[in-house]
């Protein structure tokens, strides 16, 4: 496992499925992006801000994504990935990703940047301090 950057304590193992190579025989770079997502409301629910609409107005909004492709991903494979908090500001955090094949070698790097967002008011909001102390206890 590539111990490179920072501690990502939130992870998954994905088996790489047939249908996600494209026509160069590679997964498609989007898929990368579906994968972040999956572990990303992973680490969303264990902070408390991933609620069904109409459990708690108080989730997250995504800002931004970033994905640093570093070598070819093939089927079949099945690849780790990690995400933690790497920045918690007022009413935003970012999450680093990182996505390792089975003999820990990456494959490829990225983040995303949640905004904490009040859906019945339709702005972003301060971090509400449960969902900063969980944060916290993860990194």
């Amino acid at each position: 496992m590539s111990t490179e950057g920072p501690a990502l304590p939130v992870g998954l193992d994905i088996a790489v499925a047939w249908g996600e190579q494209d026509l160069f025989g590679h997964v498609n770079n989007v898929v990368f992006f579906r994968w972040m997502e999956n572990v990303r409301m992973h680490f969303l629910e264990r902070v408390g801000l991933l609620h069904p609409r109409g459990e708690q107005a108080v989730s997250v909004i995504l800002a931004s994504t970033t994905c640093h492709f570093k070598r070819p991903v093939h089927w079949p494979a099945t690849l780790h990935i990690r995400t933690g908090a790497v920045h918690v500001g007022n009413t935003s955090f970012t999450l680093a990703y990182r996505l390792t094949d089975h003999e820990g070698a990456l494959v490829a790097e990225g983040t995303s940047v949640q905004v904490v967002y009040d859906y019945d008011v339709g702005r972003k909001v301060p971090i509400p301090a449960s969902v900063r102390a969980a944060i916290a206890t993860l990194a």
